[in-house]
């Protein structure tokens, strides 16, 4: 298995590196300048001995010479470290004085022209300064030249003194990065101190201040942790409720059991055993609606997708047709287009405890419709009865769990009614409860419509 990154060294890596990078651009950058600047000062120098040596140059009879004692020409090319070259050009080229064969200028020159350029002589290299002047109406080219003994030397000498500076200031600026970074990274290690000091069971917000780069993610843990607490309160009170209701049931079934096995009489028998089997029957129903209620706690969306709201209702029918027959009562349908967005499974599990609702509570001969399709840009899918309906002041408490309003009919387990709110909120609805017009209950499920689903046209109301 691949070892996680380490996020202070990659800092570290991209940080070091473009450091150094930048500290040593910087250094260059700063090297060249100084450089530059020494050098044009030299080159101000031998420009000077240009210039010197062009107050010296004559003309006679149109010809140029220059005027240069030998003292004068000693001072002039004298150099504490390097040697000095001259040569005075004539109009057409030719040499007249000084020391022949010094580099050209590649480029023709005009009068007051100064041009500094690199080359060769006498097998070293050389600066020279050229200088373009007119005696007496005659084009003179003077060029002074020098090796680069001390241009050198300088170079050296500047490359050195900034060795020191800038590798003590690259250090320290690794200082500064690595404590930055280090720095940087202690509010990490402070969230890390709060996680590992908590028990499994805390589940509250983390409330480590931590930088604003870091709050979205703090954020999403809190909002994840605040999930978690909400489906294990929703795991403790569905095992609290199960447990609650199992045990009453399961102990009389227990009791019949026993009585069943200790009677001799076979009528009497046979009757505690159709008890038996009854007692199973809603034992068996209480489970599954157990079961379903767990299903429809919230998280337990785990697949999701566009669903037509009158194929779930045929779906429904071809399950509760053989009960409603059974009961002799017409069970109906007034289906319009509708999609909604969510797990089939669920809606089927909601509508299935609508109608198995409707059914038990509906005397024989009665009727049972379901309906669906789109009000106000919502979709809407509901169960409409004949039977008792539900008293204004029971409408809220009857979507509670367990809740069985007083002396209704049935032998329900009061949990219906409780997974279908559990359901329609799931997928972002709601269970609305009225009067049918038949004068029963009506049941009416809300749900957003899908999103990627044209809105289709709306039912009419009732």
């Amino acid at each position: 298995m691949k070892r996680p990154a380490s996020l202070r060294g990659l800092l570290l890596r991209w940080l070091l590196p473009a450091t150094v990078l930048f500290s040593g651009a910087a250094a260059l950058t700063a090297y060249g300048i100084a450089f530059t600047s020494a050098s044009h000062a030299y080159d101000r120098a031998l420009l000077d001995t240009a210039l010197a040596l062009s107050e010296q140059v004559r003309v006679f009879e149109g010809q140029p010479y220059v005027t240069l004692t030998r003292q004068a020409q000693q001072i002039l090319l004298t150099d504490r470290y390097d040697r000095v070259f001259y040569e005075v050009v004539g109009p057409g080229g030719e040499f007249v004085s000084g020391h022949r064969g010094l580099p050209r200028p590649t480029d023709p020159m005009v009068e007051d022209d100064r041009v500094y350029y690199d080359g060769w002589y006498g097998g070293e290299q050389v600066r020279v300064a050229a200088l373009a002047l007119t005696k007496d109406g005659i084009p003179v080219l003077v060029l002074a030249a020098e090796t680069d003994t001390k241009r050198g030397s300088l170079a050296r000498e500047i490359l050195l003194g900034m060795l020191l500076p800038v590798g003590a200031l690259l250090l320290m600026t690794l200082g500064f990065v690595w404590y930055g970074i280090r720095a940087g990274l202690r509010p990490l290690e402070a969230l890390r101190e709060e996680l590992a000091q908590r028990s499994h069971h805390d589940l509250r917000p983390v409330e480590t201040p931590v930088p604003v780069e870091l709050q979205p993610v703090i954020n999403e843990v809190n909002q994840l942790l605040a999930r978690l607490d909400l489906s294990l309160a929703s795991q403790r009170s569905f095992v609290s409720d199960a447990a609650h209701q199992l045990r009453t049931p399961i102990a009389a079934l227990q009791a019949q059991v026993e009585l069943a096995l200790d009677e001799g009489n076979p009528e009497t028998r046979r009757r505690q055993l159709d008890q038996i089997r009854v007692a199973t029957a809603r034992l068996s129903h209480l489970a599954h609606q157990l079961l379903a209620l767990a299903r429809a706690e919230p998280g337990g969306l785990s697949t999701s997708e566009p669903l037509s709201l009158p194929d779930i209702a045929h779906q429904c029918a071809e399950i509760w047709l053989p009960a409603a027959l059974k009961k002799g009562i017409d069970l109906g349908f007034e289906l319009e287009p509708a999609t909604v967005q969510g797990s089939p499974l669920l809606l089927q599990e909601l509508l299935g405890n609508l109608v198995d609702n409707a059914i038990r509570y509906t005397p024989g001969g009665g009727t049972v419709t379901v309906r669906c399709g789109v009000i106000d840009g919502q979709a809407f899918l509901g169960v409409d009865d004949d039977g008792p309906g539900v008293a204004p002041a029971d409408r809220e408490a009857v979507f509670n769990r367990f809740h069985r309003v007083a002396g209704s009919p049935g032998d329900g387990c009061g949990l219906g009614l409780a997974i279908v709110r559990e359901i329609a909120r799931q997928h972002g609805g709601d269970v609305r409860l009225g009067d049918a017009p038949g004068g029963g209950a009506r049941f009416t499920v809300v749900l957003p419509l899908a999103p990627s689903t044209a809105l289709p046209r709306e039912t009419p109301r009732p």
